[in-house]
């Protein structure tokens, strides 16, 4: 008489499916409790992809499942062999031994929070050096024995540092070397199933393309890395960079998009970290509407938003908006008439030590403005080589 078949035990994807129609979510918020990508999740809910050991240790502890679903993802098949089981045993043992001590990945978040609390003031060498020193000390981190979920948290901490890195790299004229740390944060945040850390990647591409005058290369980062943004920081972010690179494509589309930015801004969280490069505050938006309103031509709306912003600033020592604000400024009072008073912005747009790595480009934009109007004039000419020196000054 033939053994009977054993019962095919179920997938991971249709226990996790079959638990959210039972609990009433979506993938989507399964994928904000996690904090993995919705389009990796999707993937391997329908059985297109093999889930990682951090998505299933993540998505157990989501849905409360007691380790379940992390056995059908560990799991070796039916088998007598004894063996077989205490080989499962002793990797599961592994798997749950560290090296790191009590509290380190908390001692690093911190130490990566700071730095980017620090980006819109610290001189950006500064802030290469301290970011490339935290780098060797995380790096050396992940060369030690983890578990699974240690292992994505520093994977995921150092996504972050290495997106930092790409905007300080090219604050200080290392193209090069900024984009070997968005790559190298594009594909932390893929390995750690983070969403938003690939979304600042793509930003960090549309940021480039818009400095270097690629306006629809900006349109394509931004459009992509929407795909993994979700409502964050980041989808913010994008939304802007797309506004901005329409606004200089001469597409009114732009307002439309800023009117996006702001109903997503609205359903993030208040934060009490404003200073923080990759979260997104109201006066973000207030500053890069200015830009975006003075490259459309809206120069009463953009003048109303660069004020508010040169006045904010020179009270609050944010030294990269201020410089971006009064270049703004500057365009306008050239747009009116007002040779003098715009030169004299774009002047005070160098003042300060931190600078962006987009400044010399808006500054550009300032001259481009001038020429086309008070072609000639000594306070033009002069604007010009002071240009040329802070560009050819560019670290």
């Amino acid at each position: 008489m033939p053994k009977p078949t054993p019962a095919v035990p179920a997938s991971f994807g249709e226990t996790v499916r079959a638990t959210l129609s039972d609990h009433g979510l979506s993938v989507r918020e399964l994928a904000r409790r996690t904090r993995f990508d919705h389009a990796y999740l999707s993937r391997v809910l329908a059985g297109k992809q093999r889930p990682s050991p951090a998505l299933a240790d993540a998505v157990d502890q989501a849905l409360n499942a007691g380790g379940n679903l992390v056995a059908l993802v560990d799991a070796p098949p039916p088998s007598d062999d004894l063996a077989e089981t205490g080989d499962v045993l002793e990797f599961m043992r592994r798997a749950e031994t560290s090296e790191l001590g009590a509290g380190t990945l908390d001692v690093l978040g911190g130490a990566v929070d700071q730095l980017c609390r620090d980006y819109p003031t610290a001189p950006g060498p500064v802030l290469r050096d301290r970011s490339k020193k935290l780098m060797g000390h995380a790096l050396g981190l992940l060369e030690r024995r983890t578990t699974l979920a240690e292992h994505r948290e520093l994977l995921v901490h150092v996504g972050w540092l290495s997106a930092l890195l790409g905007c300080v790299h090219f604050d200080v004229g290392d193209r090069l070397a900024a984009e070997t740390a968005r790559k190298m944060a594009h594909q932390l945040g893929e390995q750690a199933g983070h969403g938003e850390i690939v979304a600042w990647a793509y930003e960090i591409t549309a940021w480039f393309a818009l400095s270097e005058g690629r306006y629809q290369a900006v349109v394509a980062a931004a459009e992509a890395g929407r795909a993994h943004a979700g409502v964050s920081s980041g989808g913010v972010q994008l939304l802007v960079q797309q506004a901005k690179a329409a606004a200089k494509l001469g597409d009114d589309q732009a307002h439309r998009l800023l009117g996006e930015a702001g109903k997503m801004l609205a359903q993030l969280p208040t934060t009490d970290q404003p200073e923080h490069h990759f979260v997104f505050d109201p006066d973000k938006l207030t500053s890069h509407g200015a830009t975006a309103y003075t490259w459309l031509g809206w120069d009463e709306a953009a003048g109303e938003y660069a004020s508010e912003m040169a006045d904010r600033y020179q009270r609050e020592y944010r030294p990269m908006r201020l410089a971006t604000a009064r270049l703004n400024l500057g365009i306008l009072a050239a747009r009116r008439g007002a040779l003098d008073e715009a030169v004299s912005l774009g002047e005070a747009a160098f003042e300060s030590e931190r600078r962006s790595g987009a400044l010399t480009s808006w500054a550009r934009g300032l001259l481009s403005e001038l020429e086309s109007r008070y072609e000639g004039e000594r306070l033009v000419v002069d604007y010009r080589e002071r240009l040329a020196l802070e560009a050819g000054g560019d670290r």
